[in-house]
């Protein structure tokens, strides 16, 4: 078999041998700069998506905050409602009723006794420790029936103080008495409170 003869010049042959440890750096240099700009390309494709979603949770944002500012004037709205209600049922508690005072009138005076003159004020609804009044005077047959009157009279709740001003017997040797009461008109008790469903007010 021939043998191959190496016609290089001793001195010349390192020349052209193959450096590998330059060949080993030069692709190290290259994977390293390979990995630096994939990197950075990854980084800045997730920075861009970072972006993105920061802008989408701004403009949600935003959305969000005129929504609020929209709301706040039915919360304006729901507070003046509740104060009116408010109002409205301390009003509704405190009221004295004409019509429920007239009533219980109607059944405590006696039949035989009638009135001539009957003027009630009512006080100013919400006021506390305000008390109307009441001024009645009347015919009868006997005094025993006034007394019997302002016993009855005492079975009202709302009535306070009754006084009797006068009794006296008619003129002439007539069986006719007449006599005047006065008397304080309270508002009802508590815990008559106007029901929420009930309350309407304008506006709200």
């Amino acid at each position: 078999m021939a043998r191959r003869i190496n016609l290089v010049p001793a001195s010349d042959r390192a020349r052209t041998t193959t450096n590998l440890a330059m060949l080993g750096l030069v692709a190290a240099a290259i994977v390293v700069l390979f990995g630096i700009g994939l990197g950075y390309y990854l980084l800045s494709n997730s920075l861009s998506e970072r972006e993105d979603e920061l802008g989408g949770l701004r403009t949600e944002t935003q959305a969000l905050q005129a929504q609020v500012a929209a709301l706040k004037k039915y919360d304006a709205l729901a507070s003046e409602r509740k104060s009116a209600e408010t109002t409205v049922e301390d009003i509704y508690a405190s009221r004295t009723l004409v019509s429920d005072f007239l009533n219980s009138l109607s059944l405590v005076v006696p039949e035989n006794v009638w009135l001539d003159q009957l003027n009630v004020q009512t006080a100013e609804p919400n006021t506390e420790g305000a008390v109307g009044t009441v001024a009645l005077a009347g015919s009868t047959y006997s005094f025993e029936d006034v007394a019997q009157l302002l016993v009855r009279l005492r079975l009202i709740p709302t009535l306070r103080d009754i006084d009797l001003q006068s009794a006296t017997g008619a003129a002439s040797g007539s069986d006719i008495k007449t006599f005047s009461v006065e008397a304080g008109l309270a508002p009802p008790a508590e815990g008559a409170a106007l029901p929420v469903s009930q309350v309407e007010v304008e506006g709200l």
